[in-house]
């Protein structure tokens, strides 16, 4: 791995209002460059199983830092490129742990978990995500979503023809999850990779954070307070105060050096 670099987290999570179990998960680990945040589906405790288990077995990944042998060419790759290979195959391994265990337990049958994840290398960040979790990235007091969510309504915002009328006749199903860790044995795990800059900010947030508060309210949050942890707490509190309808996750995360 590389050597540490200067990063200050921080995270909160909280239930909702609506809700009467925390089914997301979440990771700030700084020494590792690592940062994730997981949303559980199923009902009861199977969600918080899934989202548990995908922070975990990604996080044991890097922990560790196996071998994560699979049909990509991870030894051939250049040194950047192996830093993508390797956050996407641990998720990758998530998801087939996930499916297992709710294959094999009837109390998870049918679990599963959205997941965002970044790590952050010297100079960049490597992003992968499944489902509608959310990464952004706060640059200069804007703030820029760096991942499009697996729902049927981006899925038909982006076929273009005939989206519009297809979204009035599913209104009622527009945000259901398209894309989740554990439903299958394989997933499509999308990933991308940006350059970073001193003093950029990440922000991994569940749905329950996004949803109901708008993009505008979450950007002069983080632009009036640059104390991370208070500003992962006002956010929660506005998500709250917008109804609070889901769990609701943030984890922060500051470049240094600048």
């Amino acid at each position: 791995m590389y050597p540490q670099l200067a990063i200050e987290a921080a995270a909160q999570s909280d239930v909702g209002r609506r809700r009467r179990h925390n089914e997301d998960s979440f990771a700030a680990l700084p020494c590792l460059g690592l940062f994730m945040v997981a949303d559980g589906l199923g009902g009861s405790a199977a969600g918080e199983v899934a989202s548990r288990m995908a922070i975990e077995v990604v996080k044991s990944c890097f922990e560790e830092e196996e071998d994560l042998e699979d049909t990509w060419p991870y030894g051939a790759a250049r040194p950047q490129d192996r830093d993508e290979v390797r956050l996407v195959l641990s998720v990758r391994r998530a998801n087939r742990a996930i499916y297992e265990a709710s294959r094999q337990q009837e109390a998870n049958r049918g679990m599963a978990t959205t997941f965002a994840g970044v790590l952050l290398g010297p100079g960049m960040a490597y992003i992968a995500h499944v489902g509608d979790s959310r990464v952004y990235r706060m640059r200069d007091g804007k703030l820029e979503r760096l991942t499009r969510d697996h729902t049927l309504l981006e899925e038909l915002l982006r076929d273009g023809d005939g989206a519009l009328a297809a979204l009035e006749a599913l209104s009622d199903r527009a945000s259901a999850v398209t894309r989740a860790l554990g439903c299958d044995e394989s997933v499509a795990i999308e990933s991308r990779v940006e350059a970073t800059a001193p003093g950029d900010v990440f922000l991994l947030c569940s749905d329950g954070l996004w949803g109901p508060v708008p993009e505008g309210r979450i950007e002069g949050v983080l632009q009036a307070h640059q104390e991370l942890s208070l500003a992962a707490n006002l956010l929660v509190d506005l998500a709250n105060e917008h109804g609070g309808p889901d769990n609701v996750t943030c984890v922060l995360a500051r470049l240094g050096g600048g």
